[in-house]
């Protein structure tokens, strides 16, 4: 493995449940994992934060060391997984600590080999019920994009990429849902074309007109990123890995993976999604 390249991946684990299987899981990408974006840690703080540590005992062959951000929406919290030494932690901003900004909300800040700044981290799980919810938060985060940020941004964002060029992404049948979830991910009513209920792409398409880049959309691979249950068999590509424009001279398309597998199935809802990023090929 070159010291000039970091392996990322993200991984939302259905209620934090199966640790016993994160090994295994991450096994299957074909370099060791440097950065783990982590979702649905439940109740991962409780009990002295007893399942945080069990997980960071599981990975401790991989050398990944675990940083919380509490959730502010319930006990579904959002971590992330860290190579040390060779990432080292610099800032980590939780919510509800004085001084803390509400676009710094679970910014984590590492050294890295081959960077000449710092890296700029965060683990996502995005509201799942509304788009507006997750239009506000892509708008307060608009920033890293900028070109003097190294930003990678992982998780669930419960929302659609918008087309990239040369490929056009999955499109749920979202009428093939009950009522009661038909809602979720689509656009409400009032800017619906023609009535019809279409995904809500709204906060992640401002983040790419803000600059982001999306290593799935770079890879050309739009594979849907939940299991074939989800959603009533209409689910969508909603677990993204992005950089700011300057960190994207990094990625490797032909390294990004969506791990389709029968361990992924039976462990969780989401699959994980990897991608290596070469520091040398930056400017």
């Amino acid at each position: 493995m070159s010291d000039q390249m970091l392996t990322v991946a993200t991984l939302n684990l259905q209620d934090g449940r199966e640790l016993q299987a994160l090994p295994e899981l991450l096994a299957q990408i074909d370099t060791p994992v440097d950065l783990l974006f982590f979702q649905e840690g439940k109740r991962y703080d409780a009990d002295g934060q007893f399942l945080r540590y069990r997980a960071e005992e599981l990975l401790g062959d991989l050398g990944l060391r675990s940083y919380l951000t509490p959730s502010q929406r319930g006990s579904l919290h959002e971590l992330v997984f860290a190579r040390w030494p060779r990432l080292r932690p610099r800032r980590h901003y939780k919510p509800g600590i004085p001084g803390v900004f509400h676009d710094q909300h679970g910014i984590m800040q590492f050294t890295a080999p081959g960077l000449d700044r710092v890296l700029v981290a965060r683990s996502f799980q995005w509201a799942h019920w509304n788009g507006d919810v997750r239009l506000d938060e892509a708008q307060k985060l608009t920033r890293y994009a900028a070109p003097e940020f190294a930003s990678v941004f992982a998780g669930d964002f419960n929302s659609l990429w918008p087309d990239c060029p040369g490929h056009t992404e999955f499109e749920p049948d979202w009428q093939e849902l009950p009522p009661h979830k038909r809602t979720h991910k689509t656009l409400p009513p009032g800017i619906r074309p023609n009535g019809r209920l279409l995904s809500d792409r709204r906060a992640l398409t401002l983040w790419a007109e803000a600059g982001f880049i999306s290593a799935a959309c770079l890879a050309g691979d739009m594979t849907v990123t939940v299991n074939d249950h989800v959603d009533y068999g209409q689910g969508a590509h909603i677990d993204h890995i992005v950089t700011s424009p300057w960190l994207a001279q990094a990625i490797d398309p032909d390294s990004y993976r969506v791990h389709v597998s029968d361990l992924g199935n039976r462990t969780s809802d989401h699959r994980l999604v990897s991608v290596r990023l070469h520091l040398d090929r930056l400017d």
